[in-house]
């Protein structure tokens, strides 16, 4: 009896020890296959190391790659502003807020041009001490590139950080420097461009001057030299001083839902017509007035460089008042020019724009000041800003308060590297709904 039990230990022992892990590490490997591809960088690669791709973020791995979790940690850590508590900022915590507004005051951005000439001499080294996200992150981005217009004449460091709040490598964007700038202005952004393969310098530049149309010239520049990369699906264009409210997968998901469509702001009244006064419109073409800012799906931007009724509008543009703000939504609110993704009712029905949050000419909405009619926002305006549904903001002076880009970065990081590990969630759904998004143009095939 007890011989024959040490024989059964025996054989139980050689079971646990050999058999089970091998069992064991059969169930481990069934997991991880079931759970589909794991991200790592900018490739989306299966266990057995075949290239795939999956259709939206939900089939993504919560922060299964570890390495790439600890760099958006690394990255948060970063971003967060010394002796200010933006969460309770963003909450509207008034005395919090108090304090924030008082040491804005005297707090100041202004890195300069050497600092950038010499960061830039080891591309890894900038990219890992400023903090660029370097990966897709998910396969709903990497499968939804996007085309950036960044219009820059003034604030380098705003400029840097604008183009590392919207950075992926899967997406392109084009940096349009004004000719107004000095020399150390241009080998700056130039040295920071050259540090990623998705980021270039455009090749004409323009002296860009408010209401004229050098402001729609280089934007039309920046578009023709981003259609050269065929991949993605939307352009959007930004200013220097503007600042994104949307991660990169909320926007995604934002231009999912637009489903094709064309966010172009306008509106037709009497009084704008005096901006043509001296122009006559073009036969069966009514006018609009509206936003330089534009998202706008590729078909769009197709239409603009490449056919006869978009050169024959842009030459009577020139001969307008402001173009910049008649082209664009001229374009989107015509129907009959067929543009897929445009608007098919009046501009005037269309209730909310969403490209930007921007207050003009109302000093109650607005903590900072009034410059020119537009609000200079501050830290103060933390609290709507961090409520707000638009895409972007405008408009900011980083060596006025840096502590309002400082607490949307640590906002931005703080979400994205939530999204990642699955702990924050976006619903696009009320973006569907919008007018624009309703009553599009489909004329053939899909809108992106």
């Amino acid at each position: 009896m007890i011989i024959h039990w040490k024989r059964t230990e025996s054989v139980l022992f050689t079971f646990l020890i050999v058999i089970c892990p091998c069992f064991i590490l059969i169930i481990k490997q069934s997991f991880h296959s079931s759970r589909g591809p794991v991200i790592v960088e900018n490739v989306i690669r299966t266990f057995n190391g075949t290239k795939t791709y999956t259709p939206s973020a939900e089939s993504d791995n919560c922060g299964s790659n570890l390495v790439l979790l600890r760099q958006l940690e690394e990255i948060a850590k970063k971003r967060k502003v010394p002796d200010i508590d933006c969460s309770a900022i963003f909450s509207a915590n008034e005395e919090k807020l108090k304090e924030a507004v008082n040491i804005a005051k005297a707090s100041r951005g202004g890195l300069k041009s050497a600092f950038y000439l010499n960061a830039t001499q080891s591309c890894q080294d900038f990219q890992k001490s400023r903090g660029y996200v370097t990966s897709s992150l998910t396969s709903e981005e990497g499968n939804f590139p996007l085309a950036f217009s960044l219009i820059l004449y003034a604030d380098l460091e705003m400029a840097e950080r604008l183009l590392r709040a919207v950075y992926r490598p899967q997406n392109v964007y084009c940096l349009h420097v004004d000719r107004k700038v000095s020399v150390n202005y241009l080998k700056a952004i130039t040295a920071v461009a050259a540090c990623f393969p998705n980021v270039f310098i455009s090749s004409k530049r323009v002296n860009v001057v408010w209401g004229k149309f050098s402001v729609l010239k280089a934007e039309l520049i920046c578009m023709e030299e981003l259609w050269q990369y065929s991949s993605w699906k939307y352009f959007i264009n930004l200013a220097g001083q503007e600042f994104p409210l949307r991660t990169n997968l909320e926007l995604v998901r934002i231009l999912k839902a637009f489903n094709g469509a064309n966010s172009v702001s306008g509106r037709i009244k009497k009084n704008d017509e005096r901006r043509w006064s001296n122009a006559p419109p073009l036969s069966g073409i009514q006018p609009v007035k509206g936003s330089v800012h534009i998202v706008v799906n590729r078909h769009y931007v197709d239409f603009i460089l490449h056919t006869k009724a978009a050169l024959k509008l842009l030459k009577w543009t020139k001969r307008t008042r402001v173009p910049d703000e008649t082209f664009f939504p001229t374009l989107n609110f015509n129907p009959q020019l067929s543009i897929n993704g445009s608007y098919s009712g009046s501009p005037n029905e269309i209730q909310q724009s969403i490209n930007r949050y921007k207050i003009w000419y109302t000093q109650e909405l607005c903590a900072g000041r009034l410059r020119r009619g537009i609000c200079i926002l501050s830290t103060g305006d933390l609290p709507r800003l961090g409520q707000s549904k638009h895409l972007f903001a405008n408009k900011f002076l980083i060596h006025e308060d840096s502590v309002v880009i400082g607490c949307l970065e640590e906002k931005l990081a703080n979400e994205t590297r939530d999204e990642y590990a699955c702990r924050k969630m976006f619903d696009a759904t009320w973006y569907s709904r919008l007018d624009f998004v309703q009553k599009q143009i489909r004329t053939y095939g899909d809108n992106v």
